[in-house]
Formats: C-alpha cells, sequence, structure tokens
C-alpha cells in the first residue's frame, strides 16, 4: 500500500493524515446512510469514498510532496510572510495588584498564507484535525510581555486548524495568558490602569515574518465581569522595533483600559476613617478636667486610623512613593493628633493659670518666697565654662524689660510661647495676677475649626484625585523598554 522507499517519519505522516480525514467524513456518512436508507446509503457511501480518496490524495501531494519542506517559512528567501491575527477575549480577571500582572482568557486567531498547501481539487475549506499541524509550517508565534500562558486540552486540544483553496491557513487557539501590568498607584483606589498585551515572532526578523490586525482586532465578550475594575475598552497597535543584534521585529499590541470601582474602598477605609475622625473632637465637648476620658478618646481613635490603614498594605505591592489612599489616612491622622494635642494645650492653661476668688495665684499663697522665687523662675544655661556652665535665674528686672512687648502680643503668638515654655513669658502672665486664656474658649473655637477645616481639606483631596486619575499611556513606556532590551 505504501512505497518501501517511504521513511518511518513519512509514513506516521500519511497515517495520520488519513485518520484525520476519517474522522472528518466518517460521521457524516452514517448520518447520511440512516437517512437515505440502504439503497440511497450505498451510493452515497460510494460518492463519499471517491471523494475521501480524491482529499486523501490531495494531502498526500501537497504535505507528502518533496517540495514541501515544513522548516522553511513560505517564500524563503522572497517577500516575508504576511500573520493577521485577531483575539477575542473570553475573560479578563483577576487583576493582581502585588505581582502587577492580570490574568486573560481568548481565542488567539493567526491567518496566513502558504502557496505550497493551495490546491484545486473541490473543496471549499478543509477543516483539519490539528494533528495536521505537526506536517506544515506555522508561525512561531510568542507573548512578549507574558509571564505565563498555556493551552487548553480537556477534552482535546482547543484548537482550530483549517486550508483553504488559495493556500490561507487559519489557526486557532484557545489560550489563558498571564501578562505583566506595569501599574501606577500614584491614584489609587481612583486609579486607571493600562494593561498591554504584546506578542510577535520569537525567531524571525521583519524580513521573514509582519504581523498585522485583522479587521476585527479584539473583541471582549459582553458577558465579562471584573470585581474591583470597570473595562473601559480597548486599543490596537503595531510597532517595530530596531535591533542590530537580533533583527527588527514586528509587534502587535492590546490595550486594555480599566478604572477601579471605589465602592469597596468607601465602604472599607473612607467612610470609618471619616466617622473615627469625627469621634476624636468628642473630647472638645468633655470637661477640661477629664483627663482620663480625652487622652483614652484621642489614642483610641490615633489608634483606629492606624490599624484601618495597616489592613489595605497587604493587598498592595511596597511603592516607594506616596498613594491617594496614604495622604487621606495621613489628613485623617492629623486631625486625630490634633484634637489630642489641642486637650494638651488646655490642660497647660487650666494647671498654669488657675485663679481663685481672691484674683491671686492661690497656688503660691502658702509659699514663702525661696519657693515662690523657685517655682516661678525658670533657670537658663548661659555662659559655658570648660565643661561646666553656669545657671541664672531670670529676674524681675528682665521680665519688666520685656513686659512692654508681652502686651502687643497676639493670642497665637502668646500660644506659641506657652507651646515653647518661654520662661520670660510664664513670669510675666504670673506677676500679672490674671489668666490670659479662657481654657472654655479653646474648646469653643475647636468645635468649629476642626470641621471646617476637615470639610474644606476633604473637598480639595476629592476634586483633585478624581480629576486627576486620567489614563496612564504606557505605549511609549513599553516601546522603549523593548527597544533597551533588544537592542
Amino acid at each position: 500500500m505504501y512505497p518501501r522507499s517511504m521513511s518511518c517519519c513519512g509514513l506516521m505522516v500519511h497515517i495520520h493524515i488519513h485518520v484525520a480525514l476519517l474522522l472528518l467524513v466518517y460521521p457524516r456518512i452514517n448520518l447520511v446512510s440512516a437517512i437515505l436508507g440502504s439503497g440511497d446509503g450505498d451510493q452515497f457511501l460510494g460518492n463519499c469514498d471517491d471523494n475521501l480518496n480524491n482529499l486523501t490524495k490531495t494531502l498526500d501531494r501537497i504535505v507528502l510532496s518533496s517540495n514541501y519542506d515544513k522548516t522553511l517559512r513560505p517564500g524563503i528567501g522572497g517577500p516575508p510572510v504576511h500573520v493577521v491575527a485577531d483575539i477575542y477575549a473570553l475573560s479578563i480577571g483577576p487583576i493582581q495588584e502585588v505581582d502587577m500582572e492580570y490574568h486573560l482568557d481568548v481565542f488567539f486567531r493567526q491567518r496566513w498564507n502558504d502557496y505550497r498547501l493551495a490546491y484545486k481539487d473541490p473543496y471549499n475549506i478543509l477543516s483539519l484535525n490539528t494533528v495536521m499541524l505537526e506536517s506544515i509550517w506555522y508561525p512561531d508565534t510568542y507573548f512578549i510581555n507574558g509571564k505565563k500562558s498555556y493551552g487548553h486540552n480537556i477534552t482535546t486540544p482547543n484548537r482550530l486548524f483549517r486550508i483553504y483553496p488559495n493556500g490561507d491557513v487559519l489557526y486557532t487557539q484557545r489560550l489563558t495568558i498571564i501578562p505583566e501590568c506595569k501599574m501606577h498607584f500614584e491614584n489609587y483606589p481612583m486609579d486607571r490602569q493600562v494593561c498591554p498585551l504584546l506578542f510577535g515572532s520569537n525567531s524571525y526578523s521583519t524580513s521573514d515574518i509582519t504581523y498585522s490586525w485583522h479587521p476585527d482586532e479584539v473583541i471582549v465578550s459582553p458577558n465579562t465581569r471584573l470585581a474591583q475594575f470597570q473595562l473601559n475598552g480597548n486599543t490596537v497597535g503595531n510597532f517595530t522595533i530596531p535591533s542590530e543584534r537580533i533583527g527588527n521585529r514586528s509587534v502587535l499590541y492590546a490595550h486594555f483600559f480599566l478604572q477601579r470601582n471605589i465602592g469597596y474602598f468607601l465602604i472599607q477605609i473612607y467612610v470609618p476613617c471619616i466617622l473615627v475622625t469625627m469621634s476624636s473632637w468628642v473630647t472638645f465637648w468633655l470637661n477640661p478636667e477629664a483627663t482620663p476620658a480625652r487622652v483614652a478618646l484621642g489614642v483610641l481613635t490615633i489608634l483606629a486610623i492606624t490599624t484601618l490603614g495597616w489592613s489595605m498594605k497587604d493587598n498592595l505591592p511596597k511603592v516607594s512613593y506616596a498613594k491617594a489612599m496614604d495622604w487621606y489616612l495621613a489628613l485623617c491622622f492629623t486631625f486625630a493628633l490634633g484634637s489630642l494635642v489641642e486637650f494638651a494645650a488646655v490642660n497647660f492653661f487650666s494647671k498654669s493659670h488657675t485663679i481663685d476668688e481672691a484674683g491671686t495665684l492661690s497656688s503660691y499663697d502658702e509659699e514663702d518666697d525661696e519657693t515662690q522665687y523657685r517655682r516661678s523662675s525658670r533657670y537658663k544655661r548661659q555662659t559655658k565654662y570648660g565643661n561646666s556652665y553656669r545657671a541664672t535665674r531670670i529676674t524681675s528686672d528682665e521680665v519688666f524689660e520685656d513686659s512692654e512687648s508681652f502686651e502687643d502680643e497676639s493670642c497665637c503668638v502668646a500660644f506659641i510661647h506657652c507651646l515653647k515654655g518661654n520662661a520670660k513669658y510664664k513670669q510675666f502672665t504670673l506677676n500679672r495676677k490674671c489668666q490670659f486664656i479662657d481654657v472654655g474658649e479653646i474648646d469653643r473655637a475647636c468645635r468649629i475649626v476642626f470641621p471646617v477645616a476637615f470639610a474644606i481639606l476633604n473637598l480639595f483631596y476629592w476634586l483633585i484625585y478624581l480629576s486627576a486619575g486620567g489614563v496612564q499611556h504606557v505605549h511609549n513606556e513599553t516601546e522603549a523598554a523593548l527597544i533597551r532590551e533588544w537592542s
């Protein structure tokens, strides 16, 4: 049946071709035979046998011909093979920020012309088993930014292979691709990411293979759903990477535009942070003498905001810049800390300037002159003699010299003197025998200042980041990176 001169490899290919043809034609023969009955069925079977023989001869002539070498591209030494590609995306996701990658499940289609496969027999399209792929040449396309890719083989290899009379070839695969996606988190979680997919030939330069997009380009299934992102469309294009080392390469790319849904973060981070920050302002309505309650409330709110911030760290890569959420947590932390500092100021004034009904400082009534001097005067270090210092006290004459300047100062400057522990200013206020600031006024002012300032800063925050969450343009970055890598 087979020539003796045929090698083992040629014999195996020939057997594969016959198996593929039988798998293609035999089910149709049985079906028609059952419908037409025995008489018409026998005639139909005779015609099918003739067709099968003709098709076998055609494939034998094409593939087993001595002129066909599957290791060489069509038209070797002549114009490059033009490969036309398109993608049908079944699903996108999950998006993994920590590893900066995303998953893509696609039907990947490639079309090219191999004039050596052209035939004149009366068959419009040869839909063949993918076993035939081992007998012909096909492009060595690979995904440039793919970290991992694999084909689907259950229940059989998910591949489609067709040959047209003019030598056009259609090759379709179902693949799961995990490409790299370099993300930018400056606007997180109001960010918009652009995830690219790049592919081209692994070993052929533009003198052998060029790529272009089919008119269908990239189609995404309407059933695609993402948990944390919204797909805002895609764009496609091609470019050539110049390289003197390995030759110029033709590359196709597709960019998927993803916008993060902020609803989850509003519920889990922003609203709790706002409520915790507002709860820290309750201290402004508490009695200044309720030190344990005010301190405990201030510390607990600070710890709560810190915990909310740390809860999101595990879901993101450890980048070296501040994200939008980091700035918001810092804002809430500052206001919670400010309420605690405000109580420290209130406590300072209430303890340092307590006045009894007689108009004199009660803490000094029953003390002798020396004790009053030591409590009311601050010691300062002035002149350095070797390894020792000479301490001198601040006398009333020194205070009197600065009394006029203290009289004209505003409340803000006076508050700064108190925080710095200015000895002259404290002696000045004690000598006046009056209370400089009513601690109740501080609390009443903070009840208005803190909420208003927090509302204004929130308004600026949302206006800036919601308007600045623009699309990151990654095409130029990707092309430049590939040129550096392949040059």
